[in-house]
């Protein structure tokens, strides 16, 4: 069974389900829990995936753990995974309530807390940890996590899906391009702080970009993919004028199920957030030919090489970032030889087989593990 108790729109969404498919494919029978309004819920169908319904994500609190222990022994389920906090906190209370299935946290962020008693029940209730990272694992045992109960499988993403994107391209570039426009992407939800300031940083790094992007000469169009809400919008906008970035050139596309077609027309992709655990915005537009910069931090030193098959920038220095810009913009030479290294390293290390035949690895060690122990 793969919990999934967020509503379905993070990178870690798309990760959840995407093992889904792929141990499905690999003739596992798989359940995905999930709330009733989760946001890849027809995708997870048009799989085929079996499904358990959650009250909405908003709502989970009131969860029935009763029915879902029984469902979990009924139909026999060997492995609960589960990606998100909410699902951790669920699982840890339903092992104490007796629930027979091996338990797995998938941990898709970086961990800044130091060791703490909080994290025992985590080494004695829960079987293993996955990080998508190294630099999540060794987040995770500062924290106090067993080294028995923590390992890295990398992300991956589906390569297919950004091989032959330029058909479905045309009609995005039609609504959001703009013709003559230097073209940059940025996927990443708006999170602040409790207290919202145009002058605050954000935790994605929307500031930087707009910094960055406000000092160059060149006419740029600024797609924003993630952000929805109206007011998160009105939001970007004021810290885009704060930061004297023209909100104008800003074109909010929203949260897409399908991204793959916005790659298309991006010329650069940025991800200016040094502390992403693994993030698929950094890996997805590298399969889909588009030349990525990413902040020098967390999980996308093990993503991008600097210089390599993308570029790095120093945290929060939007002069730094600009340079990078005109070096890409200015330099066909580099961007070319970004795309063929960094597609060559997607497939190498982040496609999704690679992660769930590893997954799967793990699944099979712990169920042999159990089957082995001595009975008392």
């Amino acid at each position: 069974m793969s919990l999934v108790t967020e509503e379905g729109r993070a990178g870690s969404d798309r990760l959840a389900l995407d093992i889904s498919k792929g141990l499905k494919r690999r003739g596992h029978r798989v359940i995905l829990c999930a709330p009733s309004d989760y946001a890849l819920k027809q995708e997870a169908d048009e799989s085929g995936l079996e499904m358990f319904s959650l009250p909405p994500w908003k709502s989970l609190h009131s969860v029935d753990l009763s029915s879902f222990i029984r469902f979990c022994k009924i139909e026999g389920v060997d492995i609960v995974n589960t990606h998100h906090s909410v699902g951790r906190h669920m699982l840890l209370k339903a092992k104490l309530r007796g629930l027979g299935p091996r338990t797995v946290f998938t941990r898709h962020c970086i961990l800044r807390t130091l060791p703490y008693l909080g994290v025992f029940p985590h080494n004695f209730l829960v079987d293993m940890n996955i990080a998508v990272s190294e630099v999540v694992r060794r987040s995770l045992l500062r924290s106090g996590i067993l080294p028995k109960c923590a390992v890295t499988v990398y992300g991956g993403v589906e390569r297919n899906k950004f091989v032959k994107i330029s058909e479905a391209a045309a009609s995005v570039r039609e609504r959001f391009g703009r013709l003559g426009a230097l073209t940059i992407g940025m996927i990443a939800r708006l999170q602040h702080g409790k207290k919202f300031s145009p002058e605050k940083p954000t935790l994605k790094g929307h500031e930087v970009i707009f910094r960055a992007l406000a000092g160059l000469r060149n006419d740029v169009n600024l797609l924003l993919l993630g952000p929805w809400i109206e007011d998160d919008i009105r939001k970007l906008k004021l810290i885009a004028e704060a930061n004297r970035f023209d909100a104008g050139k800003i074109v909010f596309c929203g949260f897409q199920e399908d991204i793959a077609p916005f790659y298309g027309i991006m010329d650069i992709n940025v991800l200016p957030s040094p502390n992403e655990g693994l993030p698929l915005a950094i890996i997805e537009p590298m399969a889909a030919g588009v030349p990525c910069i990413g902040a020098d931090g967390g999980g996308i030193r093990e993503i991008i090489t600097n210089g390599v098959d993308g570029f790095l920038f120093r945290p929060g220095d939007a002069d730094d970032l600009a340079g990078k810009i005109r070096i890409l913009y200015e330099s066909r030479e580099t961007r070319e030889l970004f795309v063929a290294k960094a597609k060559e390293k997607v497939r190498e290390k982040f496609d999704i087989e690679n992660t769930v035949l590893k997954t799967e690895k793990v699944f099979y060690q712990l169920l042999m593990a159990r089957k082995n122990a001595p009975q008392t």
